[in-house]
């Protein structure tokens, strides 16, 4: 793994997205604090800027996470990594025409909706194909609909069931997690301590370079690397936040105040129902129950940028049977250009809990 998918791997360890390029573009941490603030853009905020100037500046890291994953490439196919702003790589020159391009085609066809993107034609090859597939792969078929469609509920209450029941699940308040942060090719593994406590939530990842932690104290979420603060994005908030609210399974009926069923689909040879559901603070989420065995089995969030929208991907895998209670003991995590799994090793329920494990440090 390279210096710069090692950082961004630190600064990703659970929970979220482009915060590489807070240290690759030496960014400040945002001071808007009305929603009637100016929103600075990437062009007042970084160097040598040309196409992308009028996007938000915390959209950056995403864009060019999108772009870096829909190619197959890394920071450096493009960009000088001694020093980003530079533009001696051709690939930077021709990156820029292709952005321009993508702009055009949405605006002249589809009211500037970013429905063509860069993986529209890469599709993961840094040279988009220009000749047909002569054995292309079947597209999978849907599986056959029921006939009578579940309903919320019965989906949820077959899934609280399945991990042991309502009842047992409420004498659950408090969780120590040991586990390890595996990353892709399993050579690189960092050790995780991880505490909840009803609606709190902590997380310690141990990397050769320093400590990442984030958590959720029930009312705010926070990140720091070394000791010093990460700037959170809303949407990196909410899925911080998100760990903490499905600490207990029961809490899925409260976070999200509509869910509807939508199809049955096919996730690893298995028959998923997908349910689509929203917050209260209108963050829009795809949840995934495994037909047979009721247990969630993946969750989708995405948030929009100019260059389509940045999905962050949690499975859960290897439900196992703890004090009573069933939780994945495999979580698979991915975001464009990222991925990494968490293994867990020691789980302890109802243990004292220090409540400044939930704030954050301090220097």
């Amino acid at each position: 793994m390279t210096k710069y998918l090692k950082l961004t791997a630190i600064l990703l360890s659970v929970p979220f997205f482009a915060v590489l390029f807070i240290n690759h573009w030496n960014v400040d941490a945002q001071t808007a604090t009305t929603q009637t603030a100016k929103v600075e853009t990437a062009g007042e905020k970084f160097k040598n800027i040309k196409v992308l100037n009028d996007i938000p500046a915390d959209q950056l890291g995403r864009v060019m996470d999108l772009m870096s994953a829909s190619l197959g490439v890394k920071c450096s196919f493009c960009h000088n990594t001694d020093n980003f702003s530079s533009d001696e790589k051709r690939n930077k020159q021709t990156a820029r025409k292709m952005i321009s391009m993508t702009f055009d085609i949405n605006k002249a066809n589809f009211n500037g909706r970013p429905q063509v993107t860069c993986n529209s034609c890469h599709n993961g090859h840094n040279e988009p194909t220009n000749t047909p597939n002569l054995n292309p792969e079947p597209e999978p078929e849907r599986p056959a609909q029921p006939k009578d469609k579940p309903t919320v509920d019965q989906i949820v209450d077959k899934y609280l069931t399945a991990v042991g029941g309502t009842t047992k699940l409420a004498t659950i308040k408090t969780r120590y997690i040991k586990a390890n942060r595996v990353e892709p090719g399993g050579e690189v593994v960092e050790p995780e301590t991880i505490w909840f406590d009803n609606n709190k939530y902590s997380l310690s990842t141990v990397y050769s370079p320093g400590t990442v932690a984030e958590g959720y104290n029930g009312s705010d979420a926070w990140k720091v690397s070394a000791g010093k603060p990460i700037p959170l994005r809303a949407d990196e908030i909410e899925q911080i936040k998100r760990e903490a609210d499905l600490f207990d399974p029961a809490n899925i009926k409260t976070v999200y105040n509509k869910m509807d069923f939508r199809f049955v689909d096919v996730i690893d040879g298995h028959q998923v129902y997908l349910v689509t559901a929203s917050t209260a603070s209108g963050a829009r989420e795809r949840l995934y129950f495994d037909v047979q065995s009721g247990l969630l089995v993946r969750r989708v969030a995405s948030s929009p940028t100019v260059l389509g929208n940045f999905v962050y991907q949690v499975d859960y895998k290897d439900y196992k049977l703890l004090n009573g209670v069933k939780i994945p003991t495999t979580i698979d995590y991915a975001v464009p250009g990222v991925r990494w799994t968490r293994k867990i090793v020691q789980v302890k329920n109802n243990v004292p809990v220090d409540a400044g494990a939930f704030s954050a440090p301090t220097k």
